[in-house]
């Protein structure tokens, strides 16, 4: 009785934006997009988008709605950033972790309260991140390769090479010891990744690592993305990577090169199961 009753309440919420708190850390709030589907469908995937420094997580959720009609799939959109809209910790989502809060866990948490409550099929999602979000996602992607199917990264400021040489988060040499593991080259090579930047996105720009680590692969997102693009392909990493003509650091122009890519992987990811 209490299952159908939960699932009455998830079915008058389909195809609404949905708000949830984190259960890890009720600081932290999302919105969830559920589509309306037929009762016989198969159960929905899931696709997370990252806010970038703007916190706009309503805009990343909104921006997905349609793709996530189509392709029968839950958006979620973590706000990392305390319920009252104060900004203590403007970066520390970006790097995963910090001293105040384990973002990673967060979202992980997140996650599985969307599939928990939207029979959203469990196993790899795909996860989109623009600007501080794709910081965000492609730090992710090295630490949680076995929970991804598809990763979009969007204009990141900084980015981390898979390079052993240099520690986080220039470089991943101490990777295992903040998180319990070395990265797996065979699983992140099992993810579809894509890289996008705006082309006229050339401005010099470093934060609060600092000049020598965000220059460290390039010196404006341009460069460091390219910069990425040609790590990943050194590692065999495949990676679809496309400079936006005539698009600044800008959310949706970026966010529309993400939605053909997001749904062949989306599509290609229920083939397999």
């Amino acid at each position: 009785m209490g299952q159908n009753m939960e699932t009455e309440r998830a079915g008058a919420r389909m195809g609404e934006l949905v708000k949830g708190v984190s259960r890890l850390d009720k600081r932290f709030t999302y919105l969830a997009h559920v589509p309306k589907r037929a009762p016989s469908a198969a159960p929905p995937g899931l696709l997370v988008g990252v806010h970038g420094s703007d916190y706009l997580h309503e805009e990343t959720c909104r921006y997905f709605v349609e793709l996530g009609n189509e392709t029968n799939t839950v958006v979620l959109a973590p706000l990392f950033a305390p319920v009252d809209g104060a900004h203590p910790d403007p970066d520390g989502y970006k790097i995963l972790r910090s001293s105040y809060a384990d973002y990673d866990r967060v979202l992980l948490d997140m996650v599985a309260d969307v599939v928990g409550q939207f029979g959203v099929a469990a196993g790899r999602f795909a996860l989109f991140g623009f600007s501080g979000g794709a910081q965000f996602a492609h730090r992710f992607l090295y630490v949680y390769p076995r929970r991804l199917h598809a990763v979009s990264i969007a204009a990141p400021g900084m980015v981390t090479l898979i390079h052993p040489g240099e520690n986080i988060w220039v470089g991943t040499r101490d990777l295992k010891s903040r998180f319990g593991e070395d990265i797996d080259l065979e699983q992140v090579r099992q993810v579809r990744t894509q890289l996008l930047v705006g082309s006229t996105d050339n401005a010099p720009h470093s934060g609060a690592a600092g000049e020598a680590a965000y220059n460290f692969a390039g010196r404006d997102r341009v460069e460091r993305l390219e910069s990425l693009a040609a790590n990943y392909r050194s590692l065999e990493i495949p990676c679809d990577c496309e400079v936006v003509a005539g698009a600044d650091h800008q959310f949706v122009p970026l966010a529309a090169a993400a939605v053909p890519f997001l749904r062949r992987a989306i599509s290609s990811s229920k083939d397999e199961t």
